[in-house]
């Protein structure tokens, strides 16, 4: 499909957040594919939909903190770091 025919399939759609994952079905791509194509097409996402991505960026950040901190702890200890 294109983008144009997703966000026509999407604003057409009664509920909305559901849409999303079907286009991504049906065009084989992952969800955040449709979701770009969504918002460059002007379309407004529901309130789920970005309540959901802003909470799985929290976890992301938080875990590439927990990552981080052991990257440098095992960066130090390989130099004899305290």
């Amino acid at each position: 499909m294109t983008a144009r025919e997703i966000c026509r399939s999407y604003h057409s759609a009664r509920h909305k957040a559901q849409q999303i994952q079907i286009l991504a079905e049906l065009n084989a791509v992952d969800s955040l594919e449709i979701i770009k194509a969504l918002v460059r097409g002007g379309e407004r996402l529901p309130d789920s939909t970005v309540n959901k991505l802003f909470k799985r960026l929290d976890k992301l950040e938080m875990e590439i903190r927990e990552r981080e901190r052991e990257y440098k702890a095992i960066a130090a200890a390989l130099k004899g770091e305290k």
